[in-house]
């Protein structure tokens, strides 16, 4: 189990200030992880240390890049930082093969912070950056949005009945939360099938498409396969395109799958136990919790509540998670259980009523991190309900009526 302070410890050291080597360039991501990363690809066995990685960026110079890849306005001038989608840096070091390695970082839409930090060759960034301008979502790719629309209403069109948008949120997306479910669920089978688990990612025999299965069942209560076209890139990687629902085994024959081909589902845990509230387990009720919750979430809050002092709002919350707790003890499917694509951990939604009422919908989900070696759950902050649902849809559809898509909105 992950100590329950290393997540605070990174937001501290992404924080800190001053802010030197990569900390300086934005928000990393893989703060815990990318020193591992960049020394995996290294040549010689050679291995770089957090100080000489601090060096190195210090001493880089950062090149800017437009959205198309360029580092050059029009006009032949250099892309300033305000206008750049990507940044980019040389290592100065080398991969197995010889090529300079870079770092990048980058963002999207309106954020304004960078990302990173990726590790690559330049001829992998430009992959990227070619990637990024076609539509996608997550790792699978479409020739258009009309494409991606459409693949999303056949796959919704052939479920089992379900609700998959919300009912008065207007979104872009036709089916917003099955979008998000088919995404996530491709991310759950891609990081088993790195860490060696079999059959979760089925290649054809000749290498030109990919089959995963959705854990979704059709209306004959069939599951529903999709398979993607594997488009392989100029550096080595591979473009996961066009992915489409199989309609019939014999179009697996024909497209040089084996006979025995059979994709499993993702596993999102491996005892019922984890999935299921304990009553007997404590909740930490810490003072940095609670702090983070009340007075950085506020505005999560019932507006009519949001002017109150932290003093109130904390009796309140203390309170609902009392009452909670009583109606779990009587109800074990009250609070639900979710996974939480960003970590591969299963976290709990604890409905929050701050009224004590219990006649409409609760004023936000309460996330719960359990601690099985010690026991606890502890609180990590409060999501509004359908930024949580997309989520507890994962594992499996919820049927308690407090995380309904047709009633949290």
């Amino acid at each position: 189990m992950t100590n329950k302070n290393e997540g605070a410890q990174t937001r501290v050291n992404n924080q800190s200030s001053p802010k030197a080597g990569l900390l300086k360039l934005g928000y990393v991501t893989n703060l815990c992880t990318c020193k591992a990363e960049l020394n995996k690809m290294l040549a010689d066995e050679k291995q770089v240390s957090t100080a000489e990685l601090n060096t190195i960026v210090d001493g880089a110079s950062i090149v800017y890049l437009n959205r198309y890849g360029y580092d050059k306005t029009r006009s032949g001038e250099a892309v300033r930082k305000k206008d750049a989608t990507y940044l980019y840096f040389d290592t100065g070091l080398t991969n197995q093969t010889g090529d300079p390695i870079i770092g990048w970082f980058e963002r999207k839409g309106k954020d304004a912070t960078f990302r990173g930090v990726n590790w690559g060759t330049k001829a992998a960034l430009e992959v990227k950056i070619r990637a990024d301008r076609m539509f996608h979502w997550g790792d699978l790719y479409f020739k258009s949005e009309e494409d991606g629309l459409a693949f999303l209403e056949d796959i919704a069109a052939s479920t089992i009945p379900e609700t998959w948008s919300f009912k008065n949120k207007p979104s872009t997306v036709n089916h917003p939360i099955l979008k998000s479910y088919i995404e996530n669920t491709f991310e759950v089978l891609k990081k088993e099938a790195e860490k060696g688990a079999k059959n979760k990612l089925v290649y054809s025999q000749d290498g030109k498409h990919l089959l995963f299965n959705t854990n979704l069942l059709d209306k004959f209560f069939h599951e529903i396969l999709i398979v993607v076209e594997i488009h392989k890139q100029k550096d080595g990687s591979e473009l996961l395109m066009n992915p489409r629902r199989v309609k019939k085994e014999l179009e697996l024959r024909k497209l040089g799958f084996a006979r025995d081909a059979k994709p499993e589902q993702p596993c999102f845990f491996e005892k019922v136990e984890e999935v299921i509230y304990q009553p007997t387990w404590a909740i930490d009720k810490d003072f940095d919790k609670f702090t983070h919750i009340i007075e950085e979430r506020r505005q999560r809050f019932p507006v009519d509540m949001q002017s109150a002092s932290s003093d109130e709002l904390g009796r309140k919350l203390d309170d609902a998670i009392t009452f909670a707790v009583a109606i779990a003890q009587r109800n074990y499917k009250f609070i639900v259980p979710m996974y939480r694509p960003q970590t591969g951990k299963i976290q709990l939604l604890m409905p929050i009523y701050l009224k004590g009422t219990y006649s409409s919908k609760p004023d936000f989900a309460l996330i719960l991190t359990p601690d099985k070696e010690n026991e606890y759950y502890t609180p990590e902050t409060i999501l509004p309900l359908d930024a949580v649902y997309q989520n507890a849809r994962l594992i499996a559809k919820p049927d308690d009526t407090w995380l309904n898509p047709d009633t949290i909105l």
